[in-house]
């Protein structure tokens, strides 16, 4: 017996952020969906906007009209907050822009999914940015995910077994 899962657009115990629980509507951006999850993470870590914008060092006014009223969010105020919320770039990538839904940031398949693909996606950032790139070919990306994939469900049984053998 495995550990459950829950869907990636439920929303379980979090907060609703900005108010939208559903995690995903017809006018999202991905804009609207990176707002959504920092509004969530600022709300689930009893961050006040305010006290955001002293860290950052930006002004109140302009913090609070980015995140609740719809003012642009910039790339380099975004990984600002990123920075300081302790959002994972690449999972929040994962979340909105594939799967349009702050709340999948939360699932912990996505939370898998972004640790194994993470080495291949900040390959992919570089490339963007004019950096070396590796070819590589399908056969050899899908044989490393198996093979990571399989070497964590070995790993995964053991804890549970562990964890059975300590409280039993």
């Amino acid at each position: 017996m495995g550990p459950s899962r829950q869907s990636p657009f439920s929303t379980g115990d979090l907060p609703a952020g900005d108010g939208h629980r559903t995690g995903r509507g017809a006018a999202d951006t991905e804009q609207t969906g990176y707002k959504r999850l920092i509004n969530c993470e600022l709300s689930r870590q009893v961050i006040p906007v305010a006290h955001m914008a002293d860290r950052l060092g930006v002004l109140r006014t302009k913090l609070h009209k980015v995140l609740r009223q719809g003012a642009h969010l910039d790339e380099r105020l975004r990984l600002q907050l990123f920075e300081q919320l302790q959002i994972d770039h690449t999972r929040a990538t994962i979340a909105i822009s594939l799967l349009r839904s702050h709340l999948a940031y939360y699932d912990q398949a996505v939370f898998l999914a972004a640790e194994g693909l993470k080495g291949l996606y900040c390959e992919a950032r570089s490339a963007k940015q004019g950096a070396i790139q590796i070819d590589l070919q399908p056969v050899i990306i899908h044989t490393a995910a198996e093979r990571t994939y399989a070497m964590l469900m070995v790993h995964q049984t053991r804890v549970l077994e562990a964890n059975q053998t300590l409280f039993c």
